[in-house]
Order: structure tokens, then sequence, then C-alpha cells
């Protein structure tokens, strides 16, 4: 539908002289846009995974935004999920250099440390890790100024005890061979469910013109004839071309939800649970008025 150029008006601009507007600012086109949310199911790559991959690389602190810190049932640490180390970063004291090591431990479990730094609100201080091969980067707080490290910590003997008890300290204990033998066993990829939305435009004129196409069908689908009078809402204009601005009487057709869902480039609409909706009481309406069911 185009509207008249009113602006190419003598009279119109002489008016708008007369008021003092020199420069008339761009009137755009109007046109109605009908918003569809639909939805998909994707793969993607469990969060999981690639928050182990950080955890891998290098260290993350406990009190991060994005760590979720459990107790798993065997009393082990678990970080979102994985099963992880925790110690103590910054280090001052205890730790040599010439050797690299340090008094400091890690921790597996949730041993009496371990709760006795939570009790003292000192948890903080932790990071946490899943490098395997007993190597820690650690900052040395000596002077004249803290630097970090990469030293080799021991387990925690608290930690080591509660392992043993339960069976799971392995011969010749490592983390390698403690990750191996018990990091749960995570999906590389999941399956989600995202909306994606998408517009069509119609001209401005659409709904009184779905209206009025619709009220001259009888409510009847052009296709398997279902009556929708009691149901307008499942009754769809459609455009053949797919141009919802095109509104000429041989682009349209009056089709029932299921009848436009199965037309070309609209499958999408299988995505969206308010059509599905529709199509089950189109469903319902063939049963009701003896009209085969296309499926």
């Amino acid at each position: 539908m185009k509207f008249p150029d009113y602006l190419s008006c003598l009279e119109i601009k002489e008016l708008l002289v007369s008021m003092g507007i020199q420069t008339i600012p761009e009137i755009k086109p109007v046109s109605l846009t009908y918003q569809s949310k639909n939805f998909r199911e994707v793969e993607v790559e469990n969060p999981v995974i690639q928050f182990g991959k950080r955890l891998e690389a290098g260290a993350i602190s406990l009190d991060s935004e994005d760590v979720r810190i459990t107790i798993a049932k065997d009393d082990t640490i678990e970080i979102n999920g994985l099963k992880a180390c925790a110690y103590i970063k910054k280090q001052s004291y205890g730790v040599n250099l010439y050797r690299k090591t340090s008094t400091y431990r890690y921790h597996l479990c949730n041993c009496a440390t371990i709760q006795s730094m939570i009790a003292d609100g000192r948890l903080s201080r932790y990071v946490s890790t899943t490098r395997s091969d007993g190597l820690f980067p650690v900052i040395v707080q000596s002077p004249p100024r803290a630097k970090e490290h990469i030293l080799e910590l021991e387990l925690c003997k608290n930690c080591r005890e509660m392992l043993a008890a339960r069976g799971m300290l392995p011969n010749h204990y490592s983390l390698e061979k403690f990750f191996n033998a018990y990091q749960p066993d995570i999906p590389k990829t999941i399956r989600r469910t995202e909306q994606v939305i998408t517009k069509e435009k119609y001209a401005p004129d659409h709904p009184e013109v779905a209206r009025r196409y619709k009220e001259r069908e009888n409510y009847r689908c052009q296709m398997c004839s279902v009556n929708c009078q009691d149901a307008q809402h499942c009754l769809h204009l459609h455009h053949i071309d797919g141009d919802g601005q095109n509104n000429n009487r041989s682009n349209l057709r009056v089709f029932c939800a299921d009848c436009h869902a199965r037309q070309s480039r609209h499958t999408h609409m299988l995505g969206n649970p308010n059509f599905i909706q529709m199509i089950n009481q189109i469903k319902k309406l063939r049963k009701e008025q003896g009209i085969l069911s296309l499926d």
C-alpha cells in the first residue's frame, strides 16, 4: 500500500513555510512487522568441559562468581561438577625456590583443614585447579616483590587418610592416577533449546485484509476445508510468494494453522509451542467435522 506524497503539494509547502518550518524531516515508509518466537534444539559444547579447560590451564579463585563448590558423596571437593584440588596460591613461608617445593599442601577432600578455613571465613584464600602433574602456580610473597613460581606441593595428610579410608588412594598415588580413576564422565556436548525470533513484514492494512479474506471464505481453510468459525485465531492469511507486503488477491490464501505450517519456508512454525497448540486444535476440529486427517 502506497501513501500519497503530501510533501509534493504546493499548498502544504506554503503552509509549512508560513509556520516557519524550513526543513521537512524525512518520513519513513510505514510497515507492519509480525514477530514470531520459535524454538529449536542445538548441540553445543558442554559448559562443564569449557570450564574444565580453564581449571586445567590455571588456578581459579574459589570466590569467583562462576565457581560452584560442592562436596561429593565421597567427601571430595568438586568445582562446577569436576573433582579438583584446592590450595593457597599466595604463600609467604615454607617455600624452597632452589628445590621448587613448599610446605603448603593441596586438598582433594572436605578435610578438617578445609572445614576450619570455611568456619573462619578464609576460604577465599584458596584457588582450584585440575592440573594433574603435581605442580602448582604459586605467588611467593617475598621481598622485594611477589612473584609467581611453579612449585611442587604434597597432598594434605588429612585428605590422604580420608581417601585411603574410602579405598580411593591408588597404589603409587599421583594426581594423574586419581583424576583418571575418579573424575566424573562429562559428555563433551549437550543439547539445549534456544529461542529464535523471526520478523515478517506485512502491509499496514494487513489485519483488515486478513479479516476480510477469512470472512469471504466463511472461515474455512482453502486446503482442508476445516471450519474455524469458533477458532478464528487458528486461521491464517498466507502469502504465496512469501512477501507480506504483496496483498494482491492472487497472492493470498486462507489456511488453517496446520496447512499453513506445511507450506514452503514455514516449517519453523512447528517449533513454536503456540503454533503446535493451534495445530492440535485444528486436528480436533477436523475430527469433529468428519474431515480426514492430512497425516
